[in-house]
């Protein structure tokens, strides 16, 4: 977050100081755990590092023992990494290079550091956003995961939309540079906080005081199977105080999942075929003009997203001439089947119905993020909800996640039918 005091326009010059003493056939296989167990054999963190932003105007989340204090504190300290003796690595983050000021990896010193006091080290008048995303996704991966914490704000010195426009596409590239070199989940996670303190504009000079409720962010990225393991969709909105909402960037391509053609809610006739999989022979419409429909069933027990994503059809593309009619989980075991499917798929066509269908679940971006974005800042001491350029700084990770993959779908479900 800026401070009005300079433009930032570098990307990173990293500087480090030592202040505030401190399927069958066509099935895929996943390797994701859908949820944190303790057993021998499963992947563990190495090391978990923090990167919290202490410019000047994230003071105001620290004015107090502030929802944004008791979330630091409990990630710090979670059950897991506790149970794992996973080592943490906590540092404070600003100016425009950035600086970067270690705490001691010790949980309770950064917990006495959680306020205004603490929070005044290294070049707090500035702030580098992406310079900040530089240092985390660069730490990122090998077992290691990042934990960057801030209000989300491209410090831009006043120069408006323009800037916005090529902050993002910074951010895209500081994203891009990093998932050629491997596969990272991105997990950007929605908070609100009370706050009291000042606002630095990012479109314009000057500051404004706000004693009242503001948003924060934080990124967690790291490998696939650590995020799913230890940040498991149930425990982001349980545990995190303040939570609103959150979205999950899987590199596209990466997770296999089991799928399989199904006699499942069939409407008209069509044989499965002997020798190859997903390939329906014979398929005709309902002669009673009822058209053609059968069911896919899948298992997306190794994906980390909630079902209300996975049963929306908003989030499927469909090719040729057919639709989605529903989306559930089976009322029991689905026959001729070898895995265990969580979701049956339901596709229909009221026309020819040979050809090759693909259903793909894809990244679409949720509402919410659209609606948290703003471009103005005219009553921002009124308001508890928008962030400045929040939509060009998820847009730019949207598309870097995107350009890093042939396959833009984060899972694909291909039948021939005959």
């Amino acid at each position: 977050m800026k401070t009005g005091i300079k433009p930032t326009w570098l990307i990173l010059l990293l500087a480090c100081t030592f202040g505030c003493t401190g399927k069958s056939g066509q099935v895929g296989k996943t390797s994701f755990p859908s949820r944190p167990a303790a057993i021998a054999g499963e992947p563990k963190i190495v090391k978990a590092v923090f990167y919290i932003e202490n410019s000047e105007s994230m003071f105001g989340y620290v004015s107090n023992i502030t929802e944004y204090v008791e979330v630091i504190a409990e990630l710090a300290e979670m059950p897991e990494f506790i149970k794992d003796r996973v080592p943490r690595e906590f540092n404070f983050i600003n100016g425009t290079d950035p600086v970067i000021t270690p705490v001691r990896n010790d949980a309770s010193v950064l917990k006495s550091k959680l306020n205004r006091a603490g929070f005044n080290c290294g070049d707090i008048t500035k702030s580098n956003l992406n310079g900040m995303f530089q240092v985390a996704l660069k730490n990122a991966g090998n077992g290691i995961i990042s934990v960057l914490i801030s209000d989300g704000l491209y410090d831009i010195g006043g120069a408006g939309v323009t800037s916005l426009v090529t902050e993002g596409r910074g951010t895209r590239s500081q994203f891009i540079n990093r998932l050629m070199t491997g596969d990272l989940q991105t997990i950007i996670i929605k908070l609100r906080s009370r706050f009291d303190g000042k606002y630095f504009y990012s479109s314009r000079r000057g500051a404004a005081t706000i004693s009242g409720i503001r948003p924060y962010y934080i990124w967690i990225i790291g490998e696939s199977r650590l995020l799913n393991r230890y940040f498991p969709n149930e425990y982001i909105p349980e545990k995190l105080k303040g939570y609103e909402n959150m979205v999950r960037f899987v590199k596209p391509g990466t997770a296999g999942v089991p799928y399989q053609a199904t006699a499942d809610h069939s409407v008209g006739t069509f044989k499965f075929d002997r020798e190859v999989i997903n390939r329906l022979n014979d398929a005709k419409s309902d002669s009673h003009g009822q058209g053609f429909q059968f069911s896919i069933a899948v298992d997306y027990s190794g994906l980390p997203y909630p079902d209300s994503f996975l049963s929306s059809p908003e989030n499927y593309r469909v090719s040729s001439n057919y639709t989605i009619t529903g989306i559930q989980k089976p009322a029991g075991k689905v026959h001729s089947v070898a895995f265990n499917p969580t979701h049956l798929i339901t596709v229909k066509t009221m026309k020819y119905p040979a050809g090759k269908l693909v259903v793909s679940l894809v990244s679409n971006i949720p509402g919410w993020v659209r609606t948290t974005g703003t471009v103005t800042e005219d009553h921002i001491s009124q308001d508890s909800t928008h962030t400045y350029g929040f939509g060009y700084l998820i847009n730019g990770i949207v598309e870097a996640y995107e350009s890093v993959s042939e396959n833009k779908s984060i899972a694909a479900f291909e039948i021939d039918i005959h």
